[in-house]
């Protein structure tokens, strides 16, 4: 059996993708040791992983990556992590010889597998992106936006190579590591250009492993009702405005709305809502899914994969990262309808939720993309095929 390293960028779109994969390959008698922040331990000790953790720069964190400043901050915040990430690597590497690493499309990840000289295996929580978009990334070295590292950043880079002996080929590798297989935890129906991606891309469809999380939510509240499911994220500003915008739009909604506030929103700033609503820093995603009849989302990837899942058809209103590809994704297949955030308002936001609700297209885009979902191989079948790969080209 092997013995495995993963690592990961420190957010939930990024960890919790992989835990279908760490439950598979514990389930073969793998070991796999985990670096990644103290908040994700648990769920991964539950998938079996051996986790070990470092500081959690992300956290907390607002970014603003449309200008110089916050394309710094991010930058910084992948150097320090993946020096931390390297301090466990050395420290774990004394005691046991790793068979290979899997790594998360963000991070440290070919830094660490050139440190240890191991095949790499390559996480994408997201869609695959083609080079010409890659190419209009401001760390892309070919990038029309000019762009330096500020000395921060610039010593952190010396460090990598003065302690450890690795530098990343160019900036860009912080956000796109590759590697000789490509986990996508999506199929290749809904993946956008997926005719360009050859077989080392292992399109697997996401999975859902059971988390064991308690919570007091009112679900039964739910149940045979029409319920309208409105969540922007964790990582959104000034999403108590979008809130009240909702509760303009619904105050006479026929049915549920339940919006997750999630644990950033300032619930002062947010009205007071009719009966219906049901707003809440903390909604168990999965479980309003299954009742759920439309879903207002940033189009996160993890979000609108769920969405899928319990055939949900979505409203999108992307907000950046890779939210507006998914957002024109569904919307070519007629599973979501988008909108701008610029110029959404209350009329706009009920006649898009209207509209998917009693339009048969939506459900039936929705369900094609799911049954993709249920024909993709599974965490299971992709740990074999890793496994059988490393084996057979590095034996």
């Amino acid at each position: 059996m092997a013995n495995i390293l993963m690592i990961n960028f420190p957010a939930e779109g990024h960890v919790n993708p992989t835990l279908g994969m760490v439950k598979a390959f514990s389930d073969r008698g793998d070991t796999v040791h985990y670096i990644t922040a103290e908040r994700f331990k648990e769920r991964l000790e539950n998938a079996g992983a051996i986790v070990h953790t470092h500081r959690d720069l992300l956290s907390g964190v607002s970014i603003k990556p449309e200008t110089a400043q916050g394309i710094n901050a991010f930058l910084n915040i992948h150097i320090q992590t993946s020096l931390d990430t390297l301090k466990l690597v050395h420290t774990l590497s004394k005691k046991i010889d790793f068979d290979f690493v899997f790594y998360d499309k963000f991070g440290a990840g070919e830094l660490v597998r050139d440190y240890l000289r191991i095949p790499g295996i390559v996480s994408s929580a997201s869609f695959l992106m083609p080079k010409e978009r890659l190419a209009m990334m401001p760390l892309h070295p070919d990038s029309d936006v000019p762009f330096k590292p500020d000395e921060k950043a610039q010593y952190g880079l010396s460090l990598l190579k003065n302690q450890f002996g690795v530098e990343p080929k160019n900036l860009l590798q912080f956000m796109n590591n590759e590697g000789e297989l490509t986990v996508v935890y999506t199929s290749r129906f809904f993946q956008p250009l997926h005719e360009r991606f050859d077989e080392s891309c292992l399109f697997i469809g996401p999975s859902f492993p059971k988390r064991h999380t308690s919570h007091d939510f009112p679900l039964e509240k739910l149940k045979d009702e029409k319920v309208l499911y409105v969540s922007m994220g964790t990582v959104l500003d000034d999403v108590e405005g979008f809130f009240n915008l909702c509760i303009d739009a619904f105050s006479d909604f026929d049915g549920k709305v339940v919006i997750a506030a999630g644990d950033r929103a300032d619930f002062k700033k947010i009205r007071k809502a009719p009966e219906h609503f049901i707003i809440s820093p903390y909604v168990p995603q999965l479980d309003v899914l299954k009742e759920a009849d439309v879903f207002i989302t940033h189009g996160g990837m993890n979000s609108v994969n769920e969405a899928i899942h319990f055939n949900v058809p979505l409203v999108v209103l992307p907000h950046g990262k890779d939210q507006p590809l998914v957002a024109q994704r569904l919307v070519e297949l007629n599973a979501g309808y988008r909108l701008a955030k610029e110029t959404v308002n209350a009329s706009l936001l009920r006649s898009a939720v209207d509209e998917v609700i009693h339009d048969e297209r939506y459900k039936k885009g929705i369900k094609e993309i799911n049954v993709s979902f249920e024909q993709a191989a599974g965490p299971a079948a992709a740990a074999e095929k890793i496994v059988n790969h490393v084996v057979k080209q590095h034996s």
